[in-house]
């Protein structure tokens, strides 16, 4: 009925209890390649420029994410891209042309945002500029349902534990309530500082409240909390 993922949800480093994160971002990795026939840069035919290609897909590409993703809201709940690594040519080696140049591209999607079109563009897209497209991850963002009887038990644990309302969130990185079957998972932990940082920090205190509010939990799903 509801999958948990107890990653971390008090990032501020001082909270005792997490937000519980109803929307979550998805992840999608792909690969924009481009392949040609090494040759001698000095002869008299020019060989084709892998950098120049690659660089003008890149240019293509962004302008396609820029139509499906929201990029700027005012809340700041948006779709992220970016562009980890551009291979193409060999270090030192200034005489033989590239046979093959990759872009790697993330992105890591809102739930409100169409990936499927944004899918088919790109795809349109490489077949008439010669690329090849590989799509590595395409996991879309879930919207957990806020009438889920499992999310409000939740939502009343915290309160009885707690003595307030839940805080209620959204969680940018991509996590693995995205697997949650058909979109009915939430994030929700413990606190802490930096994720994956060099000072990355677990707030010691946030333990022992989560352990208080899932033992609850457990207590009102089996009828013996009234």
């Amino acid at each position: 009925g509801l999958l948990i993922a107890g990653e971390r949800t008090g990032e501020n480093g001082d909270e005792c209890f997490g937000q519980i994160c109803t929307e979550n971002r998805g992840v999608m990795r792909f690969e924009i390649a481009l392949y040609g026939a090494r040759s001698h840069t000095g002869v008299h035919r020019k060989p084709m420029d892998m950098s120049t290609r690659l660089i003008d897909a890149r240019s293509r590409v962004s302008e396609i994410l820029s139509r499906h993703l929201t990029q700027d809201s005012s809340d700041g709940w948006n779709s992220q891209i970016s562009y980890p690594y551009i291979q193409v040519g060999s270090p030192g080696i200034f005489n033989i042309s590239a046979d093959h140049g990759v872009i790697g591209i993330e992105v890591r999607p809102i739930p409100q945002d169409d990936i499927a079109g944004l899918v088919a563009e790109l795809q349109d897209c490489c077949s008439a500029q010669s690329l090849e497209l590989e799509i590595l991850v395409q996991e879309a963002g879930i919207i957990c349902d806020p009438d889920n009887p499992y999310l409000l038990a939740l939502s009343r644990a915290v309160r009885d534990v707690s003595g307030e309302p839940p805080a209620l969130g959204r969680k940018l990185p991509g996590t693995s309530a995205r697997f949650a079957p058909r979109g009915q998972g939430v994030v929700w932990g413990q606190s802490g500082i930096a994720p994956h940082g060099a000072v990355e920090r677990h707030y010691i205190q946030s333990i022992e409240p989560y352990y208080r509010v899932l033992t609850h939990y457990s207590q009102i799903l089996s009828g013996r909390s009234s």
